[in-house]
């Protein structure tokens, strides 16, 4: 059986969720899509029309915009205006751990730790952090490791802390920053032994490595294109998903940088639109909402205060910790340029902050001012209080006449 060949708008190869938004995104404008799905089929190894297709087999490139995948029942040639890259990442193993599957894991297989009553986390980055909150809401006993002292470098630090804080109380985690795991061993019957960088011993019933991951790119042949990768076989674009060979994108986790952008919520949406409709989205990743993917979960768009004042922006920060029967529900930031009143940024903790969130993103998107995002916010009282000097108190909205009330307050620097 000879090589079918196929003309497409947009070839996406690998099937994570970024990539599929792609595909789901641009057919939904009217694209013609090949989705490339890596692996073996269980059934049906091509399905779909001529509009879209999903294919299911070993991708490989031939030329910048040339796809050959190798199905069960034959090889397909797919030629794309433009290729998308969303072959995901998979956790890093470094080669001194004895990874066993039972006592020593990583992050892709943390639920088997579900049962245990003590576990050690080896990393307090995204994933470690959301390993440690999903196993201690199932009554695991958690204690996390890491040699840094700050966390979730990218989240605003004034969230990143309040995240923490919330973490180490209401969900018993014991977070112990600036300890280095130098080696671990499987003890039998008594679990896993740590050793710790200043000569310490621990003992836990499992061990989860959490430490970092490693982009799914070394079978696609991304030599004969000429990319290349970054020491964890991840790839490196600009703000418009665009990689230093036309007409290649990336999207999803194999993304090595910016990390603002790999992390973003809607970036299969956006990468699909400027495709489409030739950067649409000029803002790039300063108006993307991102996710810190722990549990709970800041949602963030914008910039961030360390980044504002490493730039010398003269800005203000108002922020609305809202409380519910005595207990914290959302938390959200704001941030804005002084001078201009021009909306900069915004950070939020909380069932309720996704829409005010997302709002925000709207307003640095149209470059809009704090004013004219209040006039437009008349639905949000979580958001109008985060400018306007007002916080929530169970049932009561409390203006506020302090500028350094634990509950809100404005910074201008």
């Amino acid at each position: 059986m000879g090589t079918e060949t196929t003309q497409w708008d947009v070839v996406v190869v690998g099937g994570d969720r970024a990539g599929r938004d792609v595909s789901v995104e641009a057919a939904s404008r009217g694209a013609r899509v090949a989705l490339v799905i890596p692996g073996t089929a269980p059934t049906g190894d091509v399905i779909g029309n001529d509009q879209v297709r999903i294919l299911t087999g070993i991708p490989q490139f031939r030329n910048p915009q040339t796809i050959e995948v190798a199905c069960r029942t034959g090889a397909h040639e797919l030629v794309g205006e433009t290729v998308v890259i969303g072959t995901g990442s998979r956790p890093y193993r470094p080669q001194s751990v004895p990874f066993d599957e039972m006592t020593i894991l990583d992050a892709d297989g943390f639920e088997r730790a579900a049962g245990s009553r003590r576990v050690a986390i080896v990393g307090a980055g995204r994933d470690g952090l959301r390993c440690a909150g999903l196993l201690s809401t199932a009554g695991v006993e958690v204690t996390v490791f890491d040699r840094r002292r700050r966390l979730l470098e990218e989240c605003d630090s004034e969230l990143a802390d309040s995240l923490i804080e919330t973490m180490l109380q209401n969900r018993g985690i014991e977070l112990r920053l600036g300890e280095e795991v130098a080696g671990c061993l499987p003890v039998p019957g008594r679990g896993v032994s740590l050793e710790l960088a200043g000569g310490s011993v621990e003992h836990v019933e499992q061990v989860i490595f959490c430490v970092g991951r490693i982009g799914n790119t070394e079978s696609v042949r991304l030599d004969r294109v000429g990319l290349e990768t970054d020491e964890r076989g991840r790839l490196w674009c600009d703000d418009r998903f665009r990689t230093a060979v036309e007409p290649i994108r990336v999207v999803g986790s194999v993304i090595g940088f910016p990390v603002t952008l790999r992390t973003s919520l809607d970036q299969g949406s956006r990468c699909a639109v400027d495709l489409l409709f030739a950067g649409s989205f000029d803002n790039g990743v300063k108006s993307a909402v991102s996710s810190s993917g722990t549990t709970p979960e800041i949602l963030q768009t914008g910039r961030t205060t360390e980044e504002l004042v490493a730039a010398g922006v003269d800005f203000q920060a108002g922020r609305n910790w809202e409380f519910g029967h005595g207990v914290e529900r959302n938390r959200l930031k704001l941030l804005w340029n002084r001078k201009s009143s021009r909306v900069l940024g915004a950070h939020g903790i909380g069932p309720d902050v996704a829409r005010s969130i997302g709002r925000v993103a709207g307003t640095i998107r149209r470059r809009l001012t704090i004013d004219r995002l209040l006039s437009m916010s008349e639905d949000d009282p979580l958001l109008r209080a985060a400018a306007t000097a007002k916080f929530a108190v169970g049932e009561e909205a409390v203006e506020q006449v302090t500028a350094d009330s634990s509950a809100w307050r404005i910074d201008s620097v």
